[in-house]
């Protein structure tokens, strides 16, 4: 398999894993900053929203880089890794995990590090790696579970 044919599904994977936090922050986001808009002074809505930009933004980056670095390592991992599904599992899950650790500082960002996201945010980071490693035999090409992860030519 070829190694920009599995970043490219890494990637894909990565915008569904960020696509998640993504919503929910855009969505608090948007209502903290129609709160501040209809009750509060205009400069309040205006830090507000420069914080829900970073907070979408930087969840759908770390999100992507996830998946990238996810695909990069699986591309590269070695033959008799790549071969079992549960040692690949194991190899996409603490990548994916470990990078989405940076989410966090998005979070700490956004929130002026607010303790409460930010732990909230580290207790979540598993469920991207559970995410990556379910999906790490569609993204390195060994299976084709999940058709979304591959381009209109070659799902089904």
């Amino acid at each position: 398999m070829a190694f920009g044919q599995v970043v490219r599904r890494g990637v894909r994977l990565g915008v569904r894993i960020g696509l998640v936090p993504t919503i929910i922050f855009g969505s608090v986001w948007i209502v903290s900053v129609v709160g501040w808009l209809i009750t509060g002074p205009h400069r309040g809505a205006l830090a507000s929203l420069v914080h829900g930009i970073t907070a979408v933004g930087g969840s759908m980056a770390v999100g992507v880089l996830a998946g990238a670095v996810t695909g990069g390592v699986l591309a590269l991992s070695p033959e008799w890794l790549a071969a079992r599904a549960p040692l690949r599992g194991l190899l996409a899950g603490a990548v994916a995990t470990t990078v989405f650790l940076g989410e966090t500082v998005v979070v700490a960002v956004a929130t002026d590090g607010g303790y409460a996201p930010m732990l909230l945010t580290l207790l979540s980071a598993p469920v991207a790696g559970f995410a990556a490693a379910a999906h790490s035999g569609d993204v390195l090409g060994r299976t084709h579970y999940h058709p979304w992860l591959w381009s209109k030519g070659r799902a089904g």
